[in-house]
């Protein structure tokens, strides 16, 4: 991150991160649900019915929620390899956390599996934030306008 960068990297910023955020993750959780809905109606009668359909559309939704993260939330530069390994060792905590308490609550406990995904949902949406913004994007790798990504991508197909 260029110095800066870095002296105006500030709570406002870190604000303005988490709406940006929450806007993309609005996105990123009708995504999610969509899948949710779809694997919790085809698993049948399976005893843990509420946390595999949990776990499965988790996985998946997070690959497409690093790309929208990594482009418009963050708008980071770090090395696409490296902030998707970060990001998926992130989740898949998070993941394991949140799976044990879809099936505790849900699958053990009885209570709605809507009510506790959409709670689960809540509850780890602003640990995310954190995680991202400061071990899968890190503010010292910088920073890239969304114009400018586009740019460098159409500059890339031309050659």
């Amino acid at each position: 991150m260029k110095d800066h960068q870095r002296e105006n990297y500030n709570l406002r910023t870190l604000v303005v991160e988490y709406a940006y955020f929450c806007v993309v993750g609005t996105l990123n959780v009708l995504i999610f649900f969509a899948m949710y809905s779809v694997a919790y109606s085809i698993a049948g009668e399976i005893e843990y019915r509420a946390a595999s359909a949990w776990s499965v559309s988790y996985l998946l939704s997070s690959l497409i929620s690093h790309s929208m993260h990594r482009w418009f939330t963050f708008r980071s530069t770090s090395p696409y390899g490296r902030s998707l390994a970060l990001t998926m060792a992130v989740y898949t905590i998070l993941l394991i956390i949140s799976t044990f308490s879809q099936a505790i609550l849900a699958d053990r406990m009885g209570f709605d599996h809507l009510a506790v995904w959409a709670l689960n949902t809540a509850a780890f949406g602003f640990l995310s934030f954190i995680a991202l913004r400061f071990i899968a994007f890190p503010m010292s790798d910088g920073t890239i306008s969304v114009r400018e990504r586009i740019e460098i991508a159409k500059l890339g197909r031309r050659s």
